[in-house]
């Protein structure tokens, strides 16, 4: 893959390469979770929400984002969310449902 005879620009472009594998890799990663579950809390800059609120539940924060798409919610009722988590970052809403 050596595209020219000088060393230093054969390595800067490998080095491109391979950060833009790792880019693409990054960016169509991370998982598209989707649940139905009661709004706890909400916060200025999240959402408490229950899931399987019959067996205790486990409680989740999802954050919110410039892209979330969001109606006017109602504390108690359950709702489906569709969050975006990629790898080292906070779960952000995608939408939320009646």
């Amino acid at each position: 893959m050596l595209v020219t005879r000088n060393k230093i620009p054969a390595f800067i472009l490998k080095i491109a390469f391979f950060s833009l594998i790792i880019g693409c890799i990054y960016y169509y990663s991370g998982s598209h979770l989707s649940e139905t579950a009661k709004l706890v809390e909400v916060k200025d800059d999240y959402l408490v929400i229950q899931s399987d609120t019959s067996n205790g539940g486990k409680i989740k924060k999802l954050y919110i984002s410039s892209k979330s798409v969001i109606p006017s919610l109602v504390i108690g009722k359950e709702y489906f969310f569709v969050s975006d988590q990629r790898y080292f970052q906070r779960p952000y809403i995608r939408f939320v449902e009646d």
